[in-house]
């Protein structure tokens, strides 16, 4: 329930669960402590806050660097996500954009001056279907 509204009561919850109130803080207490819970954020649409353009990146990373460059992206605007993959690539990132145009910038004039990045390639998307967290 915190997941799809995270403003919701713990008086709501309650309700609709058939606990007490104090039992459903214990709850989320408990699933804070064990960080289950880290937080809870406002969900903002991408494109009506003006970042309407996705891609990925698969960023190729030197040996013994990919935690260094993945730390180096993860603190760039519009950076959403950075993944440590399998495969031929080291690091998978997924941008924000407003434009397509700024996401071929910043990989051009940033993420591939990075020292460690060996190759970038962008996989831009068409539309997006899904997009969240996880889903109960």
């Amino acid at each position: 329930m915190l997941v799809e509204d995270g403003q919701r009561t713990h008086g709501e919850i309650s309700d609709e669960v058939g606990l007490s109130a104090s039992g459903v803080r214990r709850r989320v207490k408990t699933l804070e402590d064990e960080k289950v819970i880290q937080g809870y954020t406002a969900k903002v649409d991408p494109e009506e806050a003006g970042y309407g353009n996705t891609a990925f990146l698969n960023v190729d990373v030197k040996s013994g660097e990919t935690s260094r460059v993945a730390g180096v992206l993860s603190r760039c605007k519009g950076v959403c996500e950075v993944h440590k993959t399998t495969g031929n690539h080291g690091l998978i990132a997924k941008v924000r954009a407003e434009d397509r145009g700024s996401i071929s910038e910043f990989v051009e004039d940033r993420v591939r001056t990075y020292q460690g990045v060996k190759d970038v390639s962008i996989t831009m998307t068409m539309k997006t279907y899904k997009e969240g967290l996880l889903d109960f």
